[in-house]
């Protein structure tokens, strides 16, 4: 019995000493790779893997959110020029074709009458050129231009948000993706020796060995099945992670470096001094009060009249009624019009308009009161995101001494179990204690970064350069 027991404490020995040997070290590297539990690689081989940086620029490059954002831009700025230009290009070309009766005569005499529908029927035609060009409006084109130049602002900003938001989706994804290797890489690292150290126990009990106590092969099941459990659950955040990040950057395969999750530290004076001031969001509802304002003024002006240039020409020709050359006899089937002066244009609709105006009031101070609303909430996230990042820095810092008074236990109880002075408990409790302070710590770490992300979000600064956001680990 003396080679299984040997066995037995060199497996749960290997056991440990991995454990504290390449799974603990925090600034290691993943030995085995960008690999899924199974030990499958999941990028390309030889493929050069994405640091964060570049999956940020491959997904901003690409991304159908900007591209539609870049053509609502296009838009607001098609309808500004439409509201500076349209106003003076307001022609028309009218022409127009009909039957008449004939008529003859001259202008002192004719022996038709008014109507003649006895006499043969003849074609007229007509066409004409007609147009007016504003001069003065009282405020209704410049306010209308006012409110043209805020939704280019709105739609400009529109894709600042957006490309916010797909950052903070991009570095959500990168991070679990983090977090789920180095997970894998510490199950890796312990569920081949604990199977094994299973294995040689139930060969022990049935060998009816007397030193063995039965309770150590439920207390060792127990702690396999609990890595299992960790394994599946950082099978699906990898699956996730990998599918949030191939939809966000376009790219078949993704491969990350082998380098180990490492918190984001942002400057703490900018974390403290954080507003929603910069945030694309703030700059949205400002173009949104322009354009309300823009719009109570315009209707304002409508209480005035219009006043312009208007010009018309044009002729109109029938073969079958006698031209009359007289200028001061009505030829409605041959005449020529040439025409161009001022014009005064009112609408008389004071009562309704006064309605319009009040309802255009009521609109902007809405909007006012919805950008204040919004305001205090942007604030609100604000705070709650620097809370965020205090707390997952604090759990980061106590996680990580948390893991390494842990393989310091886990050493010592391993010591202990080579030279007969603890049980397979000890090992155990030592071991699982090490594994929980070292997911712990992993996941705190991910907690910090995301908490990071979202402070950038919500800010809208960029509270740490692009290519800051990850350490390098040759």
């Amino acid at each position: 019995m003396k080679g299984p027991r040997a066995a037995l404490r060199w497996s749960v020995c290997a056991l440990a000493l991995s454990s504290v040997g390449a799974l603990a070290q925090p600034t290691g590297e993943r030995s085995t790779g960008d690999q899924p539990a199974g030990g499958q690689p999941t990028g390309e081989r030889g493929a050069a893997p994405h640091d964060l940086a570049s999956l940020l620029a491959l997904a901003e490059a690409r991304y159908p959110s900007l591209e539609a954002r870049s053509a609502a831009i296009t838009a607001a700025r098609a309808r500004l020029d439409e509201a500076r230009l349209s106003p003076f290009f307001q022609t028309e070309i009218q022409a127009g074709t009909t039957i008449a009766p004939r008529a003859e005569g001259t202008p002192i005499f004719s022996n038709q009458n008014q109507l003649p529908v006895d006499n043969g029927w003849a074609p007229v035609v007509e066409v004409a050129v007609r147009g007016v060009v504003p001069l003065y409006t009282f405020g209704k084109l410049r306010n209308a231009w006012r409110a043209g130049r805020a939704g280019v602002r709105a739609a400009e900003l529109d894709r600042d948000r957006a490309l916010a938001q797909l950052r903070f989706d991009v570095r959500r994804a990168y991070f679990g993706l983090q977090l789920a290797l180095d997970v894998q890489q510490m199950i890796r690292e312990g569920r081949g020796h604990l199977e094994r150290a299973v294995r040689t126990l139930d060969e022990l009990l049935e060998d009816g060995d007397a030193d063995v106590n039965p309770m150590d092969r439920y207390r060792l099941r127990t702690a396999l099945a609990e890595i299992e459990a960790r394994a599946s659950q950082t099978t699906r955040l990898e699956t996730s992670a990998r599918a949030a990040l191939r939809v966000l950057t376009g790219e078949r395969e993704i491969q990350v470096p082998d380098c180990p999750s490492e918190p984001v530290r942002l400057p703490s004076d900018d974390v403290a001094r954080a507003t929603p001031d910069g945030r694309p969001e703030v700059g949205m509802l400002a173009a949104a009060i322009d354009a309300r304002e823009a719009a109570f003024e315009a209707q304002r002006g409508a209480y005035a009249p219009d006043f312009g240039l208007g010009f018309q020409a044009g002729i109109s020709y029938g073969p079958g009624v006698t031209n009359q050359q007289n200028p001061f006899i009505q030829d409605p089937a041959n005449r020529p019009i040439l025409g161009a002066g001022l014009f005064l244009r009112w609408n008389l609709d004071f009562v309704g308009n006064r309605h319009r105006v009040r309802r255009a009031e009521a609109e902007l101070e809405t909007t006012r009161a919805q950008a204040r609303e919004a305001r205090l909430g942007m604030e609100l996230e604000i705070e709650l995101a620097r809370e965020a990042y205090r707390d997952a820095q604090e759990r980061e810092a106590s996680w990580g001494r948390g893991e390494r008074e842990g393989r310091a236990w886990l050493v010592s109880a391993a010591q202990a179990y080579d030279v007969g002075a603890a049980t397979p408990r000890d090992l155990v409790d030592a071991l699982r204690a090490y594994f929980e302070s070292r997911f712990s710590h992993l996941q705190a770490i991910l907690d910090v970064n995301l908490a990071a992300a979202e402070l950038e979000r919500v800010t809208g600064v960029a509270l740490e350069p692009t290519d800051g956001w990850e350490r390098g680990c040759d």
